[in-house]
């Protein structure tokens, strides 16, 4: 009886004991799966997108023609479990300023292309000097690769038309000037002297003076009348 006792602890000693020993194996396996930062090859870089292996696979089909595209790839050769977590990318801009660049603001991890790739989008003309990605256990030197670049055409700044100026020595007409009197021919650069309203008939004055010399000689008239008149009447007396 104490024979049969024995073997069932024996038993259930054995199974939790299996049991504790796969939950430890589970338990180690995840805590030896960590995140890595790893390079780039430094091979690939410093370069240029026009100046690297050119294709437009593994870009959004929108990609604006002022941006560069840069795909990137984790190599098998790496180790790493999984896709990229991240890429972060440094570039040079045209004033030759460091910029920084990543997949999660201005670009994406690509899935299902068969290699594990991601991409980041930069304006067009852009330098890259450097970058490094975030990766879950790789082995040790990992590194993963810049695979291809689609180049852009940097943006051309709009210019406004220029404005016309006046030839030198040459004043610009302002409004209001006088202009020619109708009938007379001006000579360009020379100011007319010809005062406005020169050609008009004039109503003012000449026409009081006639009226007035008029009326002088119908009172005149009237009075020579008047005298001759009164010398008949004296006759006739």
């Amino acid at each position: 009886m104490e024979l049969k006792q024995s073997f069932k602890h024996a038993g259930i000693f054995g199974v939790a004991a299996a049991a504790g020993l796969v939950g430890s194996l589970a338990f180690a396996s995840a805590a030896q799966a960590e995140t890595v930062i790893i390079p780039i090859n430094p091979g690939n870089v410093p370069t240029t997108a026009e100046d690297f292996e050119n294709s437009c696979d593994n870009l959004p089909d929108d990609l604006a023609a002022d941006l560069d595209g840069w795909v990137f790839v984790l190599p098998a050769a790496a180790g790493a479990e999984g896709n990229f977590i991240s890429v972060t990318a440094t570039f040079a801009d045209d004033e030759g300023m460091e910029q920084t660049r990543t997949t999660g603001d201005d670009g994406g991890i690509v899935d299902g292309s068969g290699d594990n790739k991601a991409y980041i989008l930069a304006p067009a003309g852009w330098t890259l000097l450097d970058a490094d990605a975030e990766v879950t256990d790789p082995v040790e030197d990992a590194q993963f690769n810049l695979t291809h670049t689609c180049p852009g055409t940097p943006g051309e700044e709009e210019t406004s038309p220029a404005e016309e100026t006046s030839p030198p020595g040459e004043e610009p007409t302002s409004p209001g000037e006088e202009s020619p009197t109708p009938g007379e021919e001006s000579t360009p650069g020379e100011e007319s002297t010809t005062p406005v309203g020169s050609n008009l008939p004039t109503t003012g004055t000449p026409l009081t003076i006639a009226l007035v010399s008029a009326a002088a000689l119908a009172a005149g008239g009237a009075a020579l009348f008047m005298i001759q008149r009164r010398r008949r009447e004296a006759q006739d007396w």
